[in-house]
């Protein structure tokens, strides 16, 4: 019976590289991960969006302790070394790496499923404080959130909420 033996780590890289430090270690058979989220950026006013790593200049490896040469891993092009608490290498919680995968891949799946609103149409809250609440769309807030005006108890509002809380008024 094979016992899986190995654990995570965290390389520290070179400034903006490492998405090299990935590819050249895959290229070696070394899992390794580095989680990013895309956000909207406005540059020479127009709206653009960029993907942005959310831990920069870190990367995690999953390796072997006993048969992985921890040399070749540090001299890959983009990796500086691996963080350490004085000689010993930091061991990162497989729990933690394989939440923040899930995360990243759920953020993937809801950016590809962005649905678009038209200004002024009706939606109504699916989720949260506000669930079964008629709004009507203003505009997007972000790549995740809309701008709706709500009336609550006779008082015209501006509500930022999230897209996935809000749906068409004509879908339901």
């Amino acid at each position: 019976m094979a016992v899986n033996k190995k654990e995570w780590y965290l390389l520290y890289c070179k400034g903006k590289e490492e998405l090299r430090a990935l590819t050249n270690l895959e290229n070696q058979g070394i899992d390794s991960f580095f989680p990013t989220m895309k956000i909207e950026k406005k540059v020479r006013n127009k709206l653009t969006c960029k993907d942005v790593v959310i831990f920069p200049n870190y990367l995690f490896v999953e390796i072997d302790k006993d048969t992985a040469n921890f040399n070749s891993i540090r001299s890959t092009r983009g990796v500086i070394d691996f963080v350490k608490c004085g000689a010993t290498y930091i061991k990162v919680p497989s729990g933690l790496v394989t939440e923040l995968k899930v995360k990243q891949a759920c953020r993937d799946k809801a950016e590809n499923a962005v649905v678009a609103y038209n200004e002024g149409e009706s939606v109504i809250i699916q989720d949260g404080p506000f669930k079964g609440i008629e709004a009507i769309y203003q505009c997007k807030d972000g790549l995740e959130r809309s701008v709706l005006l709500i009336n609550l108890i006779h008082n015209v509002t501006t509500m930022s909420i999230a897209n996935a809380e809000i749906k068409s008024k004509s879908l339901c």
